[in-house]
């Protein structure tokens, strides 16, 4: 399935992405984080904000000593989870340690934290969640004339598709705002559509695309994960679609 021609869907090039690992216990975070290194990711990212934020801080600090940002990326994802009045003390005490930049610290509902966080954070901020609803071009205007934040993250399943997305670009590329794409759990269809339409757009960021694996009745396509990069297998074929239809 075809759907954007390119170097990419012609298995000539492949999307840089971050691995990423998942909220659990601290111990199982470690050891997903050397998987991730080991399997040859630019930069890793945590979910963060659901654990008690000492033990987060903790493996944060014991990645960064055993990898230097050269090394590895990291990025941080809180999901809203910070509560809005410890938020920029949490993003001040994780700041030194070479933090890329972090998703959405704390729920889209507390938009003047979030404005106060743009402005003073010592991390980059990420907006995610509060671009979910936002569909009319004056509000996203307002919205990132008043937040001002470093980077969009579109999931084009949640904010409206495609065209959605290049509206986000669009304004927030006139505005010195930068962007990537990420995956919002879809199966390999899906992922396949936004990987190809993903590179056409030319970000030189890291993407957050995903592998889709997560599904138990997933449908094999040609997207495979290779030293942290996303590729087109030009070899496989989706044979099994009719099989499952």
């Amino acid at each position: 399935m075809c759907l954007y021609p390119s170097e990419f869907t012609e298995g000539k090039t492949a999307i840089d992405i971050n691995g990423l690992v998942w909220m659990g216990p601290i111990a199982q975070m470690r050891e997903e984080v050397a998987d991730k290194i080991n399997e040859g990711y630019q930069a890793v990212k945590f979910k963060v904000g659901a654990l008690d934020f000492e033990s987060e801080l903790s493996l944060i600090r014991e990645v960064r000593s055993a990898y230097s940002e050269k090394q590895v990326g990291i990025r941080l994802d809180a999901n809203g989870g910070f509560p809005p009045d410890r938020a920029l003390k949490y993003l001040e005490r994780l700041a030194p340690y070479g933090i890329h930049s972090i998703e959405q610290p704390v729920a889209p509902k507390y938009r003047d934290t979030l404005t106060e966080l743009c402005a003073h954070s010592p991390i980059s901020i990420a907006l995610d969640e509060s671009l979910i609803g936002v569909s009319l071009p004056e509000d996203r205007e307002q919205l990132l004339d008043e937040l001002r934040p470093d980077y969009l993250i579109l999931k084009p399943s949640l904010i409206g598709g495609f065209r959605a997305c290049e509206d986000w670009i669009d304004k927030a590329e006139q505005r010195g705002i930068q962007w990537w794409v990420t995956s919002a759990l879809e199966s390999n269809i899906g992922l396949n559509a936004i990987a190809q339409w993903t590179f056409n757009k030319h970000s030189k960021l890291l993407q957050g695309l995903g592998t889709g694996s997560l599904f138990t009745n997933n449908i094999d396509g040609p997207l495979t994960v290779d030293r942290g990069k996303l590729w087109y297998n030009t070899q496989k074929t989706w044979s099994k679609i009719q099989e499952v239809l």
